[in-house]
Order: structure tokens, then sequence, then C-alpha cells
């Protein structure tokens, strides 16, 4: 669809955006394989932004890409720990009362630190498949602080930027580290809720420049 949209579907060879897709910069475009999780199998998507998570330190700055489809759908993606394709998904509230148990949820943001939290999927409503596993263990618990520039571009930290959105981060991975559930809760309550699902790049079947 985007190739209609923007040219590439005349039998030219559109140019390579990047080795890797945590590499894309904003504009460029991705295309997943049939694999990848429900809402992305075999979508075509553009970059429409970069923006930089500070989850610690000068080693833990994740540089996160806002994807599109065609139909207006967004998803995040950023380069995992283990070097495989995190993609991330919000929902919503009527969507986490389905997926999980809200009081176990409401549990993450008032733990004393005594124990890791664990975290049990419920059920998976339609529209999720790929995105969700049966439990999930906190790995993470810290303040960190959103930046809305490419950290490529502009050091995260640095004097030329003081954009620094801070946000409690609690992030819970499945047993066989597929799968994630990150929340960000900002001043005055407000919480985002993503759950992720870790992809080979061999996922993304093709990238290419706008």
């Amino acid at each position: 669809m985007f190739r209609k949209l923007f040219g590439g579907g005349g039998g030219e060879t559109p140019p390579p955006a990047a080795e890797y897709p945590w590499e894309l910069k904003s504009g460029d475009f991705l295309k997943l394989g049939f694999t990848a999780p429900e809402g992305l199998s075999a979508e075509e998507l553009q970059v429409v932004s970069v923006h930089a998570l500070d989850l610690g330190g000068p080693h833990t700055v994740r540089r996160v890409l806002t994807a599109e489809t065609g139909d207006g759908a967004r998803f995040l993606l950023w380069k995992s720990d283990d070097g495989q394709v995190a993609f991330a998904r919000e929902i919503l509230r009527p969507v986490v009362e389905q997926v999980f148990d809200i009081e176990e949820i409401g549990a993450l943001f008032e733990q004393d630190g005594s124990s890791l939290p664990t975290l049990n999927r419920r059920a998976e409503p339609p529209g999720l498949a790929g995105w969700t596993t049966a439990l999930y263990r906190q790995e993470a618990a810290i303040e960190a602080y959103q930046h809305d520039h490419d950290p490529t571009k502009t050091e995260v930290g640095s004097d030329l930027t003081d954009d620094a959105q801070p946000f409690d981060f609690y992030r819970l991975v499945g047993d066989k580290r597929q799968f994630a559930f990150e929340a960000m809760v900002l001043d005055g309550g407000h919480t985002d809720i993503y759950l992720i699902s870790y992809l080979s790049t061999s996922t993304v079947e093709e990238m290419w420049q706008a």
C-alpha cells in the first residue's frame, strides 16, 4: 500500500534504509512477514517519529521508533537486550481488564520491595494473538525519563535538550523471554500499558527509504 502511495511500485528497487529495524529513521518503511503477531502480520509500516527512554544511564538508553500501518494502527519498536527486535502495542483499560486482573496490576505499583511481583494472564481477547503469555515476572521497577528526540542526533543528558519527562517504569517478562509487559506511570497517575513481542530480525522482510 505505502509503495503505491510513495512510489517504488514501478519495478525500481527501493534504496536500503538500514541494516537493522531499530536503525530506521523517521519517514522510512518496513514490511513484516506472515509470522508476525496479529496486527503486524504481512503489514507495511512507516516510521513516523523517534524518541528516547532513559532507563538508568548512558548504557540503558532505548531508541524507540513509532511506526504506523496504512490504516493508522501504531506500534513501537526498539532493539531488545538480546539483539531481537521488540514490537509493542498499547492496550487501553477495557482490554487490560480482559487480559489481566486489574488488582494484580495495581499491586505492581504499590510493592514494598520484599518480593518480585508476578502477573497472570486471564485471557487472550480477539486481536491479540501472538502478543501475550501466561505468566510474567517483574524485572524492573525504576524511575525513568522520556526524551522527545532521536538519541542518535542529540545525546540524552546533554545540555542541548531539557525535554526530559519523568515517569515510573515497570517491566515484567515471560519465562521464555518472548513476551513482556511494560507500564509507564506518569505524573498525575496516568498509566500507559504495553504488550511486547520479541521477534527475530528476520521477521522484518524488507526495509526501504521514503
